[in-house]
């Protein structure tokens, strides 16, 4: 997969717009590509709106054109999500370094409360049992001790069977993730 790092001001910027957020999210979970008007419907805002915000994730190359089509006399263009990792250099110190980080943590905080939500949706229709819950989805959250050598094994096989299953498909359906590993041994208060 590529990874694209976003460096400067503007296109984090570009990228943290709210609405953006949520067609790259869209486009990400859809398997099948979409139309600014099918965009525009599912956001409740203009086709035109929609086509700006296309214009500038184009322009991080984070979407891409999958094809045209002609609907009722029109041409029309069909996006889909570009296969990417972005990365937001929250290592940076600079002076973006505060909203690479604001970035991150509403990352993070959407994931989770998308996973509640569908959580609520779920037990609401039928209560699961503990046993079936991770048919659903599941927050692990703990300590695992690794050597240098475990730790690159463990990243290494993540990158790669989110690779390996990062593209859309009708047969598949979506899941989201967040995901935090870090070496603890760096942090003074752990010591």
């Amino acid at each position: 997969m590529r990874k694209i790092i976003l460096s400067t001001k503007e296109d984090l910027n570009i990228y943290m717009n709210p609405t953006r957020q949520e067609i790259l999210r869209i486009l990400t979970l859809s398997s099948v590509p979409m139309t600014p008007k099918m965009l525009s419907d599912r956001l409740g805002i203009s086709a035109s709106g929609v086509q700006h915000h296309i214009k500038k994730l184009l322009g991080l190359n984070l979407i891409e054109l999958d094809h045209t089509e002609v609907i009722n006399g029109i041409n029309a263009k069909f996006y889909k999500a570009s296969s990417v990792t972005v990365q937001v250099g929250l290592e940076s110190s600079d002076s973006t370094s505060h909203q690479r980080k604001a970035i991150m943590q509403a990352s993070i905080s959407g994931v989770y409360d998308r996973f509640n939500s569908h959580l609520e949706e779920v037990v609401s229709k039928n209560p699961i049992r503990t046993d079936e819950f991770a048919a659903h989805g599941d927050i692990l959250t703990g300590i695992v001790h690794l050597s240098e050598n475990d730790s690159a094994e463990l990243m290494s096989i993540i990158r790669d069977y989110i690779d390996d299953h990062s593209t859309p498909s009708k047969e598949k359906s979506p899941w989201e993730y967040a995901l935090i590993l870090y070496d603890t041994r760096y942090r003074s208060i752990d010591r």
